[in-house]
């Protein structure tokens, strides 16, 4: 099978897993035929990092290896099982490779496929959003989409949301159809109960416009109208499904700061010791990392990992009571330390600003639609590590949304260069 024939497939097991799963299939191995996939072409074809670090700077790629490697030599000294960190160096190093399998085989076309095919499955997500909520009567956690969780679901519509709005702004989408987004995403967030939708959706919108249309005072007076009528607007509408005193402590700060702050996990045993969104980094540094040494190196890469088969002390003592593994900080602290947690957030930053470089930089508009909508994705990944664990357990979506933009960006480079 020709290896593009492969990652398409990748792509459609990321996007189907979930369904399968749910419907078809309960089966924790699934995700790994993914892995199998992309280990195979790695390890079966000549691949050069140096494309890869040209394209997104070379410190990225460095400051990757230092967080690899060093993490490996911590789980060594910390006499983690040769598995678990066999493991452990998995779940990272795929995403690294699809990356790169991706910026090294995939051209123009490839990337108008993926247009093509993530919009399609938007409407086929809302859907199976829309079967699950008025035919099978689920509603909050329960309702994922084509996804596992809700978790996932947010993020597949937050991607989505960024490439359809740029798609509006540009032309390239009707207002009817536009309008139509923003009642699906008022839609998914309600009926699954997904609150960071409300502030992220608009938020994303915002930012794609900023970046696409050149600046004026419609910035100022989007802003503005946004600050006045959108929270009232999305308050009349939540008040089609919820009471009154839900819809305002959606909104309310302080039943925010509560929300986040309280013992995430509702057991009577988590009780005192359960990590939230706005609590996890303390805590994990307190509670787990109890030593300087620790506090700095963490344990290691793959010793937080929650495997039956592969885990670790750490998970057997603090997992179900924590739930660390439910929140992207409190694993990276665990497993890296402050020092790796550190070099994490300065990849995304460097990641950001090498986007951020490129948009500047040219002044054609297919650059800028790729080199935008790659930028404001890799900032939304410090909001998504604040929300769930995606970024560093589930990220093969987000990587790949990444990697298109860099291909999307090349792609058009190559053609400007030959004109």
């Amino acid at each position: 099978m020709k290896i593009k024939k492969l990652l398409f497939l990748v792509l459609y097991l990321i996007l189907l897993n979930g369904f399968i799963q749910t419907y078809l299939i309960k089966s924790e191995y699934l995700p790994l035929l993914s892995d199998v996939i992309l280990f195979y072409i790695a390890f079966s074809t000549k691949n050069n990092i140096l494309d890869v670090s040209r394209a997104v700077g070379s410190w990225v790629v460095r400051l990757f290896a230092i967080l690899l490697v060093g993490s490996t030599a911590i789980s060594i000294m910390n006499v983690m099982p040769t598995i678990t960190i066999i493991w452990g160096l998995r779940m990272v190093v795929r995403y690294l490779l699809l990356f790169m399998l991706v910026y090294k085989y995939f051209i123009k076309t490839d990337v108008d496929k993926f247009k093509r095919i993530l919009i399609r499955f938007f409407w086929i997500n809302t859907l199976i959003v829309a079967y699950q909520f008025f035919i099978e009567n689920k509603i909050a956690d329960f309702i994922s989409g084509l996804f596992l969780n809700n978790g996932e679901l947010f993020v597949f519509n937050l991607y989505c949301t960024l490439l359809l709005s740029k798609e509006y702004f540009i032309g390239s989408l009707s207002k009817s159809r536009f309008i139509f987004l923003l009642v699906v995403e008022m839609f998914v967030a309600m009926v699954a109960e997904i609150k960071v939708m409300y502030f992220t959706i608009p938020l994303a919108i915002y930012a794609v416009y900023i970046f696409t249309k050149k600046f004026s005072i419609k910035h100022i007076v989007v802003l503005v109208c946004a600050f006045f009528f959108l929270v009232p607007c999305m308050k009349m509408a939540m008040s089609l499904m919820y009471g009154e005193e839900y819809v305002n402590k959606t909104f309310d700060m302080e039943f925010i700061q509560e929300e986040t702050s309280h013992a995430y996990n509702l057991s009577e045993e988590a009780a005192d010791f359960s990590f939230n969104r706005s609590t996890c980094v303390e805590m994990a540094s307190t509670l787990i990392l109890n030593d300087p040494i620790h506090l700095l190196f963490g344990y290691g890469v793959g010793s937080g990992n929650t495997s039956e088969k592969f885990g670790t002390w750490i998970s057997a003592t603090y997992s179900k009571i924590t739930s660390y593994n439910w929140f992207t900080s409190s694993w990276l602290l665990i497993e890296y330390g402050w020092v790796g947690y550190i070099i994490w957030i300065l990849i995304i930053f460097l990641l950001a600003h090498r986007f951020y470089y490129l948009y500047l930089k040219n002044d054609d508009q297919v650059v800028k639609y790729w080199s935008s909508l790659g930028l404001i994705s890799v900032f939304f990944t410090y909001i998504l590590a604040w929300y769930n664990n995606m970024p560093y357990y589930n990220a093969y979506f987000i990587y790949l949304f990444w990697a298109i933009c860099f291909v999307g960006i090349r792609e058009r480079q190559k053609e400007l260069k030959n004109n």
